[in-house]
């Protein structure tokens, strides 16, 4: 997924409400690309106001060579981000594996975050990169850790539909769980459709027939869209990271481990 012209609005959101005082510091996981719909001249102008970026610095951030909306994959020779933030004056840093340039090679299913990163951001964006992590519990626990406190974590994550984009989809609950477990401040909160609908991918089509001969008559009904999550979370406490736990509020603990290791939830 490229930075695109809602994570652009959330950008000019936050600034307004005084959540990102430069200077502050960002860190990408998974470094990005930027998206054609991105280069909106109206609000790319309305944030170099607001971080006091020379607005005559817009064009020298280049176009994107794809003008695909949604979690697609953008071509190799789209604009990396990290221009755009150094634009607005953020001291700049990324994670990823991909060999993009000067990226901390970070593997997100086993690592851990560097003891020199950690609580070093003012803001971490996690803008369509965890989906493609196995490890989930590890992903958002270097997101935590390399908040500092007063930090904020922006997701922006496939939900419904991207049947072949990454390896998970997102639903809001999951979201509604990290939250309470960490006593993140909620800053914001939104579903994005595409608007646009489309059957099941080929690739799919032709592994489940395997097994499934009548799919192609029954996947004619089916009309799917590639919808998102945008969340933005400010880390108000500086403790260890602690999992989504999928309980009703006001569950009791079966055993005190358990109530030690999920204090925020069972309320330890």
């Amino acid at each position: 997924m490229g930075i695109g012209s809602s994570d652009l609005d959330l950008l000019i959101r936050l600034r307004n409400a005084g959540c990102l005082e430069p200077p502050c510091a960002v860190v990408e996981v998974g470094a990005r690309q930027l998206s054609n719909h991105f280069f909106d001249n109206e609000r790319l102008s309305e944030v170099a106001r607001l971080f006091g970026a020379d607005p005559a610095g817009i064009p020298a951030l280049g176009r994107a060579a794809s003008d695909r909306h949604g979690p697609q994959d953008l071509p190799s020779d789209a604009p990396l981000a990290r221009g755009f933030w150094e634009w607005l004056g953020l001291r700049y840093a990324a994670i990823d594996i991909d060999g993009s340039p000067n990226s901390i090679p970070l593997d997100l299913n086993y690592d851990r975050a560097p003891k020199s990163a950690r609580g070093a951001y003012h803001l971490v964006t996690n803008f369509g990169t965890t989906e493609h992590v196995a490890n989930q519990l590890n992903a958002f626990e270097i997101i935590h850790d390399l908040a500092m406190p007063g930090g904020i974590m922006i997701h922006n994550l496939p939900t419904q539909g991207n049947s072949s984009h990454g390896l998970v989809n997102y639903n809001m609950k999951f979201f509604w769980m990290l939250a309470r477990s960490n006593q993140y401040e909620w800053l914001f909160l939104d579903y994005m459709h595409d608007g646009n609908h489309h059957g099941l991918r080929q690739d799919i089509l032709d592994s489940v027939a395997q097994y499934a001969p009548d799919i192609a008559e029954r996947a004619a009904e089916i009309a799917i869209s590639d919808d998102s999550i945008l969340v933005a979370f400010r880390k108000v406490k500086d403790f260890a990271f602690i999992a989504p736990l999928d309980v009703n509020s006001g569950a009791k603990a079966p055993n005190s481990a358990i109530a030690r290791r999920y204090w925020t939830v069972f309320g330890g």
